[in-house]
């Protein structure tokens, strides 16, 4: 099977290159975290000689350029300061980091947001149902991007306690 997949390899090269100096990362910290020679990291950013598809994904990896999907559970419940308003919760079947409760208005607003994630209508309206009657419901099996996870869950540090995301 032919595909056309075009990369603009002197950009990705560069905004790695910066971020592990952001990062304060030296090439050997950052090859040892990758999993990946000295040299093979020369290499990438030097643009010089080959380097294998895994050595580059490991590398983007480290430095969070890859956007990865997360799977987990969501958990959803009638929110206790809004009258009618719900809490989203994304709770990660392996590891992660505390992130912020996503605060939604209304039953349209979060069967819209689920829906935006992707959940499927059966799923969703069972969910619906679990928080009539029970006030709180679980979907098990999200797969979730990195993006959508910053966009909707920011992270919180530990001292901040429990945070909350309006929409």
């Amino acid at each position: 099977m032919e595909r056309n997949v075009r990369l603009n390899w002197e950009v990705i090269v560069r905004q790695a290159r910066e971020r592990r100096k952001e990062r304060g990362l030296t090439q050997q910290h950052l090859a040892a975290l990758a999993k990946v020679g000295r040299s093979t990291l020369n290499r990438f950013e030097n643009q010089s000689g080959d380097v294998t598809l895994s050595s580059v994904m490991r590398i983007l990896g480290v430095l969070d350029m890859l956007d990865c999907k997360q799977q987990g559970t969501l958990v959803v419940k009638r929110s206790e300061g809004e009258s009618g308003g719900f809490d989203v919760a994304f709770a990660p079947s392996f590891g992660g980091e505390p992130r912020a409760r996503k605060a939604l208005a209304s039953g349209e607003l979060l069967d819209k947001f689920l829906w935006d994630l992707g959940v499927p209508k059966t799923e969703r309206k069972r969910a619906l149902s679990d928080i009539e009657g029970r006030g709180s419901g679980l979907l098990p099996g999200v797969f979730i991007s990195q993006a959508a996870m910053e966009e909707n869950w920011p992270r919180i540090s530990p001292d901040r306690g429990p945070g909350i995301v309006g929409a």
